[in-house]
């Protein structure tokens, strides 16, 4: 609080406002002030201006010309009076508000809102700035009383003044944080952020009030009923090679042997993209009868979709599940261990999924897709010699294994560049080319070797692949919108075409919630916030999972308090709103 104390305008006496100085006239009203008040006060220095013009006069009058005086001379006479009047009545408002600080660090709170008061009320409206002061300084002293409604009426008026006046909207958020008004405070954080470049403890503050607001917003967030995105399944499904669920022969099996079982029921709801029907049909099927041949395989593709849905308890119970049965094979309990282990990543429990992929790799020392599992991780957080570790491990069990292959090249780009060693950045990537005749029509390999690209700031020939992937996989949401990303970081001219691209990936795929964000970033680049909100309430409705949730609620938050924000600064930022380096938490940048 004492940092804050030494904030107030003229709170010590090298602070004090003496722009103006304070004559012999100006010590006489304010002890007519302290006496009789700012009004009578008032009077008191109209009259003694007045008193003074009339001496003038009269010696001016014993040497006056007998011609008249020109009107020129009469009007600037008029203006040197106004000026001497408004001059007089500052010097009066500055004494006044002098007379405040003093109350102040005296601690008498009560006498400084008094002075404070009447030097508002002496002051000129047109002394805008040392009005917003005075209205900051009484602002201060209501802080310290606790009359936070008061500190944000003032401090508003402050503002109106003096649109970047951080001392006081740093005070109005404090206040309104206090008082339960989140948004205000989040809007107040953001301007200051703007004003002055992002210091950490700005961004501490606002992730504070943000965090608070987004758990709020999500208590009182119906039940989603948005499908999952057809994208969003078949992607992620795919990181897990030769899962049995996703076994064509498996799946003939079951629709032959038992066509009107639920299990059946529940890959037919799988080819029809009802995806939230599944847990349910597989509860049906596993209640049903207690020793179903399919009971494993069914528990798996339950917990599968229970993880893509954001049941992550009900994932794990599942896993767990299959994990203990005596009677599981090798290829289900692997599948399912990857499964637990991917499911602390979106619980953001890296450590835990860490400790798995390594119980992983002990149960099944002779598998490749942990070794790719893990090695992944490790990508993610930065250990790529570990990584690398891994993945030549996942090429000696398997070596003609794309995936442990596509892992590598992304790691080994990320090696070369940490290290600043272009070459093998670029051994990496033409290694990578090598794989296209093969791989062309494989989502994997395209988001992978495209993200690469990306990574390494090659947009050219990420675009270039992206238009040789849109044509070999035609329809494909996720791909139409990195090609509009790509389009618009490379030339701002092509931000109607990358439009263009968002809006038909949305109607190809409307919950896909990586388009929404992804389009919601394009629109706050436009400086359309508002645009950008409501892309974030739909991917809202269309994800699952806390975690997530919260993250878009923050991200919905920020966006509309930053977008008040500038419009109040009347900025308009040709990137949307500035970054201080990586995105902080509160504007969206958890990994």
């Amino acid at each position: 609080m004492a940092s804050y104390l030494r904030t107030i305008t003229g709170s010590s006496s090298s602070n004090t406002s003496s722009s103006i100085p304070t004559d012999t006239l100006g010590k006489r009203l304010v002890k007519w002030a302290l006496i009789i008040g700012v009004p009578t006060a008032v009077c008191v220095a109209a009259y003694l201006v007045y008193r003074q013009q009339q001496e003038q006069a009269k010696k001016s009058a014993t040497r006056r010309s007998p011609l008249p005086t020109p009107l020129s001379k009469v009007n600037e006479d008029t203006t040197t009076t106004s000026e001497n009047r408004l001059k007089n009545r500052l010097t009066l408002a500055i004494d006044l508000k002098n007379e405040g600080n003093l109350k102040y660090r005296e601690q008498n709170f009560n006498e400084a809102i008094e002075a404070y008061s009447r030097a508002i009320e002496v002051c000129p409206v047109e002394s805008t700035e040392e009005l917003s002061q005075f209205y900051q300084n009484r602002a201060a002293t209501w802080e310290l009383l606790k009359d936070y409604e008061k500190v944000v009426e003032d401090c508003s008026k402050a503002i109106e003044l003096n649109p970047k006046y951080v001392k006081c909207i740093q005070r109005r958020a404090r206040a309104a944080e206090t008082m339960g008004n989140f948004e205000l405070a989040l809007e107040d954080y953001s301007t200051v952020c703007f004003i002055d470049s992002y210091q950490p403890a700005y961004i501490m503050a606002a992730d504070k009030v943000l965090t608070d607001l987004a758990k709020r917003y999500l208590e009182n967030l119906p039940p989603s009923t948005a499908e999952l995105s057809k994208d969003y399944v078949r992607t992620s499904l795919n990181e897990f090679e030769d899962d049995p669920i996703l076994n064509e022969s498996f799946i003939n099996e079951i629709r032959t042997s038992q066509p009107d079982s639920s299990l059946a029921r529940a890959y037919q709801a799988f080819d029809e993209g009802r995806f939230t029907d599944i847990p349910s049909l597989c509860t049906n099927e596993l209640e049903s009868t207690d020793d179903s041949p399919y009971k494993l395989q069914t528990l798996l593709l339950r917990g599968s979709f229970y993880l893509l849905m954001g049941n992550y308890a009900e994932a794990v119970a599942d896993f767990d599940a299959i994990i203990n049965d005596p009677n599981v094979t090798e290829k289900i309990k692997m599948n399912a261990e990857l499964k637990r282990a991917n499911t602390k990543i979106h619980q953001r429990d890296l450590e835990g999924a860490m400790y798995q992929y390594d119980e992983c790799i002990r149960n099944h020392p002779n598998e490749c897709s942990p070794h790719v599992h893990r090695g992944m991780l490790k990508t993610l957080l930065e250990s790529y010699n570990e990584a690398h570790d891994d993945f030549i491990e996942a090429l000696k069990i398997s070596p003609t294994n794309l995936r442990a292959k596509y892992q590598k090249l992304i790691n080994d780009a990320k090696i070369g560049a940490k290290e600043h060693q272009s070459e093998s950045i670029e051994q990496a990537l033409n290694n990578f080319e090598e794989y296209y005749d093969t791989c062309k029509q494989d989502i994997y390999y395209a988001l992978a070797i495209t993200s690469c690209y990306l990574d390494n700031d090659r947009k050219d020939r990420a675009l270039e692949y992206l238009n040789k992937f849109v044509k070999e996989i035609p329809s494909n949401p996720t791909l139409l919108a990195l090609k509009a990303n790509c389009l618009m970081s490379s030339d701002p001219s092509n931000n109607t075409e990358a439009e263009k691209l968002y809006i038909e990936a949305l109607e190809l795929d409307p919950s896909n919630e990586t388009v929404l964000t992804m389009f919601a970033i394009f629109k706050c680049n436009q400086n359309q916030f508002e645009e950008a909100a409501s892309l974030y309430e739909r991917a809202i409705q269309c994800t699952r999972g806390e975690e997530k949730l919260l993250q878009y609620a923050a991200l919905l938050y920020a966006i509309r308090a930053q977008g008040r924000a500038i419009k109040r600064l009347n900025l308009n930022l040709p990137g949307g709103f500035p970054q201080a380096g990586p995105l902080p938490n509160w504007m969206g940048g958890m990994a």
